[in-house]
């Protein structure tokens, strides 16, 4: 880590937004905010320059579906699931709460038997039905 440099910086934060903000929301922010603090605006003083540069950060990071999915795990605040697609599909649409994660139990021993099972006579059907295509086949 860099001397001077903060060991984490929130995004959000940055830009302001909640970390349920839908892409479309964060896009408005950075926007918003580049208007009132760009570099160029301020005739490239360091701190403006600094602070156009943690706007341009936070928005490449949090507008990259995987990007804010890694973000948001180092955060501490895990994703609705474990694709960050559905994820951003799922933020960008309302459908997901806040950061929630689900939790699901290990299904039962029976359970995994039987879709073994089914696997199994699905594979020996599948078989069968090719032999006795190629038995036909042999015929003609």
């Amino acid at each position: 880590m860099l001397a001077g440099m903060p060991a984490f910086v929130d995004h959000y934060e940055v830009l302001g937004v909640a970390p349920t903000a839908t892409t479309l929301e964060i896009r408005q922010a950075y926007r918003r905010l580049v208007a009132l603090e760009h570099a160029d605006l301020h005739g490239g003083e360091a701190a403006a320059v600094e602070r156009t540069c943690d706007l341009n950060l936070a928005r490449d990071v949090l507008v990259d579906p995987v990007r804010r999915r890694q973000f948001d795990l180092q955060r501490g605040a895990p994703t609705f699931t474990s694709d960050p697609l559905i994820d951003s599909l799922l933020r960008n649409f309302g459908a997901a709460p806040p950061n929630v994660r689900v939790q699901h139990e290990p299904a039962p021993d029976w359970v995994r038997a039987a879709a073994a099972g089914i696997v199994g006579a699905a594979t020996i059907v599948t078989l069968a039905a090719a032999a006795f295509r190629a038995v036909r086949m042999r015929q003609r």
